[in-house]
């Protein structure tokens, strides 16, 4: 089990990250309504969370993930308790070919950005992947979210490759990501 805790001081608050545990769910369900209608650069369209998942699923997902060892699913919350920032890495042990290799989400409400949050979760998330041996860390972006790809960049992401209309937003248009990847030595 992956137990995960301290105390943060971004620019411009003070944050607690920790394990988010199975009595997180309503705070996901809010945090995810909100992060979902302020941008276009996340995977699902504003409401599909909710849609997705009940209550109690999403209570024992997020207990099933605290309790096990292949995924290490943060939160940062504010002194208020609210949720600012969520980031998941996990892999997959039972497979060989692809046990050395880690997947890694994150996400921040646009009224944290720039206070450090993405920063410092990318770099526990990225300890923990030394730690379980993870020898590349994978993620996809969205090619128009600057912001995110310069922090990834300088974490030492690399560009693999663009995956051609790999969204479709609910204008009909489509957007293209990014498939990057990190590589520990």
């Amino acid at each position: 089990m992956s137990r995960y805790r301290e105390e943060f001081q971004g620019k411009g608050g003070r944050f607690i990250i920790r394990n988010a545990e199975g009595d997180d769910a309503a705070k996901m369900f809010a945090y995810m309504e909100y992060v979902d209608r302020e941008t276009v650069f996340l995977a699902r369209e504003p409401g599909e969370f909710a849609e997705s998942y009940t209550l109690e699923e999403e209570s024992r997902l997020l207990a099933q993930w605290a309790a096990g060892d292949e995924k290490l699913f943060l939160v940062a919350e504010t002194e208020d308790g609210e949720i600012a920032a969520t980031c998941g890495c996990f892999y997959s042990s039972g497979r060989r070919r692809g046990r050395h290799i880690g997947e890694i989400a994150i996400s921040v409400r646009k009224d944290f950005w720039r206070m450090g949050l993405g920063r410092r979760l990318m770099g526990i998330q990225m300890d923990w992947c030394r730690e379980h041996r993870i020898e590349k860390l994978k993620l996809t972006v969205d090619t128009m979210n600057t912001r995110a790809l310069g922090l990834y960049l300088s974490l030492g992401f690399v560009v693999e490759g663009t995956l051609r209309r790999e969204g479709k937003l609910a204008d009909g248009s489509y957007c293209d990501v990014y498939a990057m990847a990190k590589f520990f030595e």
